[in-house]
């Protein structure tokens, strides 16, 4: 494998095929393999790969873990392996939905502003279209 050593030592290395600049000769290596050539060493049961020992263990902890002491504290009492796992649940089930599509008619609720521009983008109803002219027009 060859790698490019800046002139400026302060600068690191090149990745001569991205052309990123990366610190230390060990951490370029990783990154040629990972990035460039694929190389997931740490196979789950489930197929999924992983580039480095710590994303395994925290595929395997967060979707195969028996354990899940974070319990949905809103009443659905729904079990998860990690805080972030609990939390996304809740912004999704539980948080109120602040985005309303303006559409006369259209009774859509998101949690995400995104969200809400994606549904935008679709077309409505014709009625719907007919009865937000109508109200324009008034």
């Amino acid at each position: 494998m060859k790698t490019i050593k800046s002139e400026d030592q302060t600068e690191g290395l090149k990745c001569h095929i991205c052309n990123q600049t990366i610190k230390h000769i060990y951490s370029l290596e990783r990154h040629i393999k990972v990035v460039h050539e694929g190389h997931r060493p740490f196979v789950c049961h489930c197929s999924k790969a992983f580039a480095t020992r710590e994303q395994f263990t925290r595929h395997t902890n967060s979707k195969h873990s028996l354990a899940k002491p974070y319990i949905c504290e809103m009443g659905c009492n729904k079990a998860f392996a990690s805080y972030s796992a609990r939390s996304y649940h809740h912004k999704i089930l539980h948080e109120k939905l602040k985005y309303r599509c303006p559409w006369l008619g259209c009774e859509k609720e998101y949690s995400s502003s995104f969200h809400l521009s994606k549904h935008l983008k679709k077309p409505h109803d014709l009625l719907l279209q007919v009865i937000n002219t109508i109200q324009f027009l008034d």
